[in-house]
């Protein structure tokens, strides 16, 4: 099962911002141990898309985090703008083309530098590429079932990001957390960190008893909002419980469904909490995500996005959605293709 361990937001406006990002997407390929030449190849494809948002959207931001799975590590990196969008992204990705006087081999070296490509532009709305690199470009056999795409990062000023993810698979279900340490900074990290390290240890097995004993653990720390979701692919359900401001949605054909998170600061204060059921298919798509993230966000309005990477639905809707105010976490979990 694939996890995110650790993100990094690079700002890209300036040319010189390039650079910036190269170096730090390349630092992280070497501390999991990438060999040399795939860290040759995440330098070129980073700059190429870091030099690609100045020419066509001047703004833009630079997503990287390190995945693990079935035990590999690989970088996943995700660009994204609020650029005029690709007309054509058949076109955009062929040698040759360009629109700025360029070479126009940016996204069509990208492609081939990952492991894996995705990408999603609509004009006017702008773009957001997906590459992957794994050692030696071999993505690890048996691929998650579930996929998971997450972006997770502090508010501006902020080194630590005190909102938190985990995933823990086993062997009848994958279970979901966000969770939303109180305030921001290393105290709000710790109880973040807490709550994960409960839902990875214990033995309980519905999310409303995950809570609880996270209720337990949390509080020697400052609290937290959280929420938890088991997918049962089995079973065809997803079960949830949540505490606090953690914001749930279940997207399917039928159409899409709020799931309510209820009152209370795990490790301070817990009233009641409801543990829901609701039947899980082929075509579900799970939204998550804390309070840094505006709740009035509609994927109507981004046809086709729902057979994208889940990755890159999280990168989109932080993208447009982020209160810019707070720590942000969106997690999108959906059937794997």
């Amino acid at each position: 099962m694939e996890q995110g361990l650790s993100q990094f937001v690079v700002e890209v406006s300036d040319p010189t911002h390039a650079g910036a990002a190269r170096r730090a997407a390349t630092r992280c390929a070497e501390l999991i141990n990438m060999e040399e030449s795939d860290c040759g190849a995440v330098a070129i494809a980073v700059t190429e898309m870091a030099t690609n948002v100045v020419k066509h959207a001047k703004v833009g931001r630079i997503v990287c985090e390190r995945v693990v799975q079935n035990g590999a590590q690989g970088l996943r990196v995700l660009c994204l703008d609020k650029g005029p969008g690709i007309l054509d992204i058949t076109t955009a990705l062929k040698d040759g083309y360009s629109t700025s006087q360029t070479s126009g081999n940016g996204l069509g070296s990208v492609k081939r530098l990952s492991t894996h490509f995705d990408i999603y532009s609509r004009p006017g709305l702008g773009t957001c590429v997906l590459a992957e690199f794994w050692p030696r470009r071999k993505v690890p056999a048996l691929p998650p079932s579930i996929q998971v795409g997450v972006v997770s990062v502090p508010i501006h000023g902020e080194s630590v990001c005190g909102d938190g993810w985990a995933i823990k698979p086993t062997a009848d279900s994958v279970y979901l957390m966000v969770v939303d340490g109180l305030g921001h900074g290393m105290f709000a990290a710790e109880a973040a960190q807490e709550a994960k390290r409960v839902l990875v240890q214990v033995q309980s097995t519905s999310p409303a008893e995950i809570l609880h004993d996270c209720h337990d653990a949390l509080k020697k720390t400052r609290g937290a909002a959280a929420a938890i979701a088991a997918i049962s692919q089995e079973k065809r359900t997803l079960s949830f419980a949540g505490l606090g401001n953690i914001s749930a949605t279940l997207l399917s054909r039928t159409g899409r469904r709020g799931i309510a998170s209820h009152n209370g600061t795990v490790g301070h204060q817990i009233h009641n909490v409801r543990e829901f059921t609701l039947p899980w298919d082929e075509s579900s798509i799970l939204i998550m995500h804390s309070d840094g993230l505006i709740s009035r966000w509609d994927l109507e309005n981004y046809p086709g996005i729902g057979t994208k990477h889940a990755s890159i639905l999280a990168a989109v809707l932080y993208r447009d959605f982020d209160r810019q105010r707070d720590d942000v976490t969106v997690l999108v979990a959906k059937n794997a293709e």
